[in-house]
């Protein structure tokens, strides 16, 4: 993961560089470091894949690399503070002079020696150890060179059909497809395309094996042809290989196609199946240009009709490139736990039908299997590696062991997810391994995951830019690939997901020490600083959070999972006062209303690099200290569920980069304060109170709206017995994609509509009070 992290560090740096340039005129001296810091860090980059793979046998290269991420942390951290100083500074001068009624001077900003000094110090101290790691790096003797990745294996249609199992209704399935006819694709003579879609390891190839080793599709097809894609689609590579299955062509006759240009391939591939019915499988596809896709086939319509095409892939975007509908696109499912000990049990005791201790085994080996969680790859390897072993206590051994603590189940498991994983997109690997930080079984949502990659800066740095968005984007790129599972939806949109346990395993296995789940058994709790910095503490219902965690001076995330009073005051103060470093605070679970924390100590505004706080369903929360509105980066505030929380601060409009706060379930809140007008970084507010009768200088009105130019969502309650409806046409939705409205007081429906004029194309609704709460506290 080091790779991942410093590469976005990077980009963090050149962009935070970028807007003080523009702002600001760099401290002397400064600007040197910073470039003498990007050009060092570019070094260190060339060797990381040279690095990741010497620690496990050098452990002074593994050390090498904890002193890198170490610094690359502290390097951020810095940097960040610079940023906060000089935002910080720039509202106070703009506030200055907005009294004094004169520009502010930006020239000035840096104008505090001890603030110029603690800059200069803080980035020549991280310059000097990057100094002494790039020197080191030679010492260790790393190169520059590509991560290698396992190799894809090589596929065939043959299959010893009598080893699979559990498969027998998703087959019937497909060749009700391949076999049957469709009247609509025979009158416009095309192909039609079933695609097999699943996570690696589910049996997708094996699958296909089995359909196309079928009698009833041997007797059907005048033609079976397997094509083993992996890689990227590369059409002339496709096609030759698609010729030699069509002509049975092999050694120098399957040489001599290589020179052939991609036109003579396409125009052999024509003549070998016009009138012909037949069957191509294209095993393992994986993201590829539809367009090359497309010329392939159009070749492919000249074949006789009823001749169909097969596909195996992750990726359920490479389904739809290929041409599949959605009726066409089998999800394959995982396989039960006696489907998997049956697959398991046959492996493991092959050649032990004598052995006297084989009931015992049987029952480890049932418990062996549930581990699995409906993958069949596992199963096999795991079976494989319990044939060696004879004994009760080996076998124990094995149910007791983290999977991917195992070097050889690692290897063999882990191999097909690992290609899946480099195949993501740079950023989305960080996004995914993120995930991991909450426990298995674990149900995520997906506004929470999403908003929190953005507050850890996983979604890019431009405050302008729609990073909710980008947030959309990779989430969808994850789902697509198969690393996500278990959807719930609502309004048809995927609103809750979970990770296959294995996912989380091999997520587990690539970030090692980066995220810790510890659970609370007394008053303190120690933790790795040099290796932790995401946290999630689990507190028993007997114990309180702790007043004291050890090594916890860096941590960057913390999510508490606890009930009735477990975080007292004098716990989050000592929290606050001790984690200064943290970006993510969520008080929230489990999510349902309890009484986790009654109280929010001033302290919290000493985080000045927190983005993210979730206060949600804490019941006992009445009040939200001032001094929370001191923590200028703050992206996100989250108090749904918080019913006797009884008012917002009232200097809130001093939280210039908030991009959304949420209310909704906070029964006691009366308005909203007139600086919400303020924030003008809001996308989404949920729960809001807006006046409809009038536009004073104390509560937020509809007029107010008007102000926050970004929002994208609006679930608000509308007060007032009368609209006024010159005020509420300032509101300006424009750019608002979702409005949800309840109506408190003798405003009508036809009213409110004719008063903000919501523009066509936007989801708009009245709703009952009770859906000012999102989905899921219901």
């Amino acid at each position: 993961m080091a790779d991942a992290i410093l590469s976005l560090l990077l980009d963090q740096v050149k962009t935070i560089i970028d807007k003080a340039k523009k702002e600001v005129k760099l401290l002397v001296g400064v600007e040197e470091e910073v470039e003498k810091l990007e050009r060092n860090l570019d070094l260190v980059l060339t060797v990381l894949a040279d690095a990741e793979e010497k620690k496990t046998t050098d452990k002074l290269v593994k050390i090498w690399l904890a002193r890198l991420k170490e610094a690359a942390y502290d390097m951020e951290d810095a940097l960040d503070e610079w940023r906060s100083g000089v935002e910080l500074e720039v509202k106070g001068a703009e506030n200055a002079a907005k009294r004094q009624g004169k520009v502010p001077r930006l020239c000035n900003f840096f104008s505090s020696f001890s603030f110029r000094r603690e800059v200069a110090v803080n980035i020549k101290e991280i310059n000097r150890r990057i100094d002494e790691i790039v020197k080191e790096k030679d010492r260790y003797q790393l190169e520059s060179k590509k991560i290698e990745l396992p190799k894809r294996p090589e596929t065939s249609s043959f299959v010893d059909v009598s080893k699979l199992c559990g498969r027998d209704g998703v087959k019937r399935e497909i060749l009700s497809y391949l076999l049957g006819g469709n009247s609509e694709v025979e009158a416009g003579k095309l192909i039609q395309t079933i695609s097999i879609v699943g996570m690696g390891g589910l049996g997708k190839t094996a699958l296909a094996q089995l359909v196309c080793n079928d009698p009833n599709v041997k007797q059907h097809f005048e033609s079976v042809v397997w094509v083993c894609v992996s890689d990227s689609f590369d059409e002339k590579r496709v096609a030759k290989a698609i010729i030699q299955g069509l002509e049975k062509l092999s050694g120098p006759a399957a040489y001599g196609l290589e020179s052939d240009p991609l036109e003579v391939l396409l125009g052999r591939i024509s003549k070998s199946i016009e009138g012909k019915k037949y069957l191509l499988v294209l095993d393992d596809v994986w993201a590829g240009e539809g367009q090359r896709w497309d010329s392939l086939k159009v070749t492919f319509n000249l074949g006789a009709t009823g001749s169909k095409i097969l596909v195996t892939t992750r990726d359920r975007n490479v389904a739809s490139m290929m041409g599949s509908r959605n009726s066409q696109v089998i999800h394959l499912e995982k396989l039960g736990d006696e489907e998997c000990w049956s697959i398991l049990r046959d492996i493991a005791f092959r050649g032990k039908d004598e052995m006297k201790s084989r009931e015992d085994l049987e029952e480890i080996g049932r418990k062996i299997a549930k581990r699995c969680k409906g993958l069949p790859l596992a199963a096999k390897v795991l079976g494989s590696f319990l044939q060696s072993r004879s004994t009760k206590g080996e076998w124990l051994t094995i149910l007791d062991s983290e999977i991917w603590k195992l070097d050889s189940a690692r290897k063999e498991i882990f191999a097909p997810l690992l290609l899946s994983y480099y195949d993501l997109p740079h950023p989305v690997r960080r996004c995914f391994l993120y995930c991991v930080l909450f426990p298995k079984d674990f149900e995520y949502r997906y506004h929470d995951i999403t908003s929190q990659w953005l507050a850890q800066g996983f979604l890019g740095s431009d405050p302008n830019a729609d990073l909710e968005s980008v947030g959309l984007e990779y989430f969808n790129i994850l789902v697509a690939r198969s690393f996500l599972q278990d959807f719930t939806t609502w309004n048809d949109d995927i609103y809750e997901f979970k990770l296959h346990d294995l996912v989380h395993d091999f997520g587990k296995y690539l970030a090692e020490d980066e995220f810790a789940m510890e659970v609370v058994e007394s008053d303190h709790l120690s933790t790795n600083s040099a290796k932790h910095r995401h946290l999630f503490v689990m507190v028993d219902k007997r114990m309180t959070f702790p007043t004291f965690i050890s090594g916890a001076a860096k941590l960057r995330t913390l999510v508490t999972c606890a009930r009735e009073d477990a975080l007292t005051p004098d716990a989050l103060r000592s929290l606050f006062n001790h984690c200064r470093r943290l970006r993510l605070l969520d008080l929230s679970q489990p999510p349902a209303p309890h009484y986790l924390c009654n109280e929010v100590p001033e302290e919290v505004g000493k985080l000045m690099h927190l983005r993210y706080i979730n206060l949600s369903y804490n019941q006992k929360l009445e009040r939200l200290p001032e001094a929370l509105c001191n923590i200028l980066n703050l992206e996100y505030l989250i108090l749904v569920g918080c019913q006797n929380l009884k008012h917002l601060p009232d200097s809130i409009g001093k939280l210039c980069n908030l991009r959304a706060i949420s209310t909704g379930g906070c029964f006691a809140l009366t308005h909203y304060p007139k600086d919400i007008r303020k924030l003008t970084s809001l996308r989404t507010v949920d729960g809001a109170i807006a006046r409809a009768d009038r536009n004073d200088d104390k509560e937020f009105s509809l007029a107010d709206l008007g102000n926050l130019k970004h929002l994208r969502v609006v679930w608000m309650k509308v007060v007032g017995n009368s609209i006024d409806k010159e005020e509420a046409r300032k509101a300006e939705l424009q750019n608002v994609e979702e409005l949800l409205i309840y109506l408190e007081g003798e405003v009508e429906e036809d009213d409110i509509k004719e008063a903000l004029h919501p523009p066509p194309g936007i989801r708009f609704g009245l709703m009952d009070d009770y859906w000012l709460i999102p989905p899921g506290l219901e």
